[in-house]
């Protein structure tokens, strides 16, 4: 949609808010986001799917609310038919455009390590009555995933890191399995915000599923490497059957994972560059 439409669209439903200024802030695989007045964000689901990653949102306002210790966007503005939604923008600027200047990791792996630590050890039965998706990918669905996405960017992979990268999607994968918990399921760098040394806001939780909590650590991993991701499991508290599987587990999904992110990279360069630098610790 164009501002136009959208802000006629928004007008509909809720008449009452004046809006000044809007402007187009994002657009990505599932959604449309629109800056309105410089302090709402409202964003627009793009597909069927997307419209079932916005309700599973709505429907976890209230756990969020309760467990999370960082800010996430709270819902304000939500119509009837659920077609969008609209919040107060939180500050910060996501950590994707800040990597290459940060130099506070141990505050930002303290906050995140209990911020994981409180999301991964929400209790099931508050969990029960919602509709969450379940992450049941076998390792070797891990592998083939990571491997399609490996085929279409090999053309962008320096040749040195190559044979390493075959020896990978052909290695026997972990033996130990995560026990399932309330995962943000897609905890990469762009949905971290950051203010000078803090993190100050968790955004983007459509993918929310219950998932091995490894799954959260490995986009860590993925886009800022192993001395981060082992600072952030020593603050971490929740039991799990050892921190040296669950690490284990989250560099193998990490691996997985890149190549996906480097593919989405040929659209979003940030997204490409953060990936060719990953190569360098992982392989």
């Amino acid at each position: 949609m164009d501002k136009l439409t959208t802000k006629a669209h928004i007008s509909t439903y809720f008449p009452d808010l004046k809006i000044n200024e809007i402007k187009k802030i994002g657009e990505g695989t599932g959604n449309e986001v629109y800056e309105v007045n410089r302090n709402l964000i409202f964003r627009f689901p793009k597909r069927q799917e997307n419209q079932k990653q916005l309700e599973r949102e709505i429907s976890l306002q209230k756990i969020l609310k309760k467990y999370s210790s960082l800010p996430i966007p709270e819902f304000i503005f939500l119509p009837y038919d659920h077609s969008f939604v609209g919040y107060k923008k939180l500050l910060g600027t996501p950590m994707l455009y800040r990597r290459n200047e940060f130099k506070e990791w141990d505050s930002f792996s303290q906050q995140l390590g209990h911020f994981l630590s409180r999301l991964h050890a929400v209790p099931t039965e508050e969990l029960n009555e919602l509709d969450l998706l379940t992450e049941k990918r076998s390792f070797e669905d891990w592998q083939k995933h990571g491997q399609t996405f490996f085929e279409k960017t090999k053309f962008l992979i320096p040749k040195r890191y190559l044979s390493q990268i075959e020896t990978f999607f052909s290695s026997e994968p972990p033996k130990s399995v995560g026990n399932l918990v309330l995962c943000h399921n897609d905890l990469g760098i762009e949905h971290i915000l950051v203010v000078e040394s803090k993190v100050i806001g968790i955004i983007d939780w459509g993918g929310t599923a219950l998932a091995d909590p490894a799954c959260d650590f490995a986009r860590i991993y993925r886009d800022v490497g192993e001395k981060v991701l082992d600072i952030i499991l020593a603050e971490y508290t929740v039991a799990q059957a050892t921190k040296g599987e669950l690490r284990e587990r989250a560099i193998f999904y990490g691996k997985c994972l890149l190549f996906e992110d480097l593919f989405y990279g040929l659209e979003q360069e940030e997204y490409m560059q953060k990936a060719l630098v990953a190569l360098e610790w992982m392989f």
